[in-house]
């Protein structure tokens, strides 16, 4: 099972459906902003944002009673949960990283006064974000309470949208240090730096495989404007991490994007986009590809998939 979003007739909302496309349900209406829900640990629940494009109140909708709460009144423009489920972290719009409690109208604790799209580390001790001006970004882990912030990367260039490896020993990231957007590599303790894509074309939006040997992501390398979804040939590629080989996986001359692995590894969902959005699924050396339902409206767009974790 998956989440996604649909926007029939511009009304966006969060939902719902099986790995096959069947079960197709709405979760709530009030996604808006970052469309990018996230499962809590135990596949229970879904937090999301609401709110205008990038930023909004952080709700959460609990699968179990069909109920909804709103954690978070304040713009937030990025979160993650804890991996016991116990807090989220997140990015205020107006500034800062905090964490709060996932209940109704939590009172938050700041951690830092700055940086950017926090990530909880999969023991949980430390989190990783990026920090710096607009055009001069780095790299940073800081244990969980907020202590100790220390720099991974520092380059005269935007380093960002870091993700831990499923064993928590490595970060991959986004650098643009060589005049182009290309991923990255570096360890938990800030050393074996290397760069894992070397194309001109730039290359985002990745994605870990569970088993950590493998990352998802999008390559604009066949004429994709990175600046505008759904136009032109985006592909999703995949990179050995061992080898630093890398293999176009979607093959298709539509705009395909927003890659997601399945929690078992054994499919990757994405957003195939020709005049709208479709919800797609391929096994990962991209056979297998289908369509799924999705919401079958007309004027609409589904797009964004997350799976649920394993039980």
């Amino acid at each position: 099972m998956f989440a996604f979003h649909s926007d029939p007739h511009g009304n966006s909302g969060l939902y719902l459906t099986e790995a096959d496309g069947t079960g197709v349900r709405l979760v709530s209406q009030k996604l808006a902003g970052d469309p990018f829900a996230r499962w809590s640990p135990d596949g229970e629940e879904l937090a999301f944002l609401s709110g205008s494009f990038g930023s909004g109140r952080l709700l959460i909708a609990d699968l179990r009673g069909a109920s909804e709460r709103v954690v978070r009144s304040e713009p937030v423009s990025a979160f993650d949960w804890s991996p016991d489920g116990a807090m989220l972290i997140f990015e205020a719009t107006s500034g800062g990283i905090w964490t709060v409690a996932p209940t109704q109208d939590a009172v938050p604790t700041r951690l830092l006064d700055t940086g950017h799209e926090p990530v909880w580390s999969p023991d949980g001790r430390s989190v990783a974000y990026f920090d710096g001006t607009d055009n001069l970004t780095d790299i940073y882990v800081m244990s969980a309470d907020g202590s100790r912030p220390r720099r991974l990367t520092d380059n005269p260039a935007a380093d960002y949208q870091p993700q831990w490896s499923p064993d928590g020993s490595q970060l991959a990231f986004v650098s643009e240090r060589d005049s182009n957007s290309n991923l990255y590599l570096v360890g938990a303790d800030g050393a074996g730096l290397r760069r894992l894509t070397s194309d001109p074309a730039p290359e985002e939006n990745l994605s870990w495989a569970p088993d950590g040997k493998h990352v998802a992501y999008v390559s604009y390398r066949d004429g994709a404007d990175p600046l505008a979804i759904g136009i032109g040939n985006a592909e999703i590629y995949t990179v050995e991490i061992a080898t630093g080989q890398t293999v176009n996986i979607s093959q298709n001359s539509a705009w395909d994007g927003d890659p997601a692995w399945s929690r078992d590894g054994n499919w990757i969902a994405f957003t195939r986009r020709t005049d709208h959005g479709d919800l797609w699924v391929m096994r990962p050396d991209g056979s297998g590809q289908a369509m799924l339902p999705g919401e079958p409206t007309p004027g609409f767009n589904d797009c964004c998939p997350v799976w649920r974790p394993l039980p």
